[in-house]
């Protein structure tokens, strides 16, 4: 289990997150949705101890957070110009056991003696997405992992979070659309004015978008309307 309990962060004295309160269950895939700057790469930075609460606790199993219990994929990446593919993966020890290595590089359509920097960003994602799969991790967080996929790298993906899932681990992801969520996730998060307003279960993820954007919808069908 993974609790925030009371937990609030500030940046120069701006408030991102306030008075969160809220536990995940281990070996389930756990979405996180909000907003532009509604600080859901933040409340991951205080997930994977990045970043240090201003007040409150976080605990993983009733001990503090460890760095190296959590695999973090970032939005954006950075290589080392002038390495190929198969040197940066070179770098990463191989711990996750039912890993195969070839079999997703094939999948994934990469070219491994290429330079990385002529990769285009879906190839970087999907690169990055391979050396964290490498890794035998308790807990997998995962920030805007979908953008930048195609479709046969989309479905790749949901199928590699199921596996980790079976596997027990614990998986947390954001998306700036709903859609790939609610195929894979077990539970949806809604991040809104600085805390966690509501978490749905999966047969409540039809009610997501109405009540998250249901207001916005309204008001722009009224402003078109008086428009036009």
């Amino acid at each position: 289990m993974i609790t925030f309990d009371k937990v609030s962060f500030s940046y120069n004295e701006k408030q991102i997150l306030k008075d969160i309160s809220i536990s995940f269950e281990e070996s389930e895939v756990h979405g996180i949705i909000g907003l532009n700057g509604a600080g859901k790469t933040t409340f991951f930075n205080l997930l994977c101890g990045y970043e240090k609460a201003n007040e409150g606790k976080i605990t993983y199993n009733n001990h503090a957070i460890i760095k190296s219990e959590i695999s973090f994929l970032e939005t954006e990446n950075y290589f080392y110009p002038k390495l190929t593919a198969r040197d940066f993966l070179n770098v990463f020890t191989q711990t996750n056991t039912s890993f195969n290595q070839d079999k997703l590089v094939e999948i994934f359509n990469l070219p491994l003696d290429e330079l990385i920097q002529n990769y285009s960003t879906g190839m970087k994602k999907k690169l990055m997405l391979l050396s964290y799969i490498k890794q035998d991790k308790q807990v997998y967080v995962l920030d805007e992992p979908f953008n930048g996929l195609d479709l046969e790298a989309n479905k790749t993906l949901e199928i590699i979070i199921d596996i980790l899932k079976q596997k027990g681990k614990t998986i947390f992801i954001s998306s700036h659309i709903i859609d790939p969520l609610l195929h894979v996730c077990d539970k949806i998060h809604y991040l809104n004015n600085k805390t966690f307003a509501k978490s749905y279960r999966k047969n409540e993820f039809h009610l997501l978008e109405e009540e998250i954007f249901g207001k916005l919808k309204s008001r722009l069908k009224t402003d078109i309307g008086l428009a036009f």
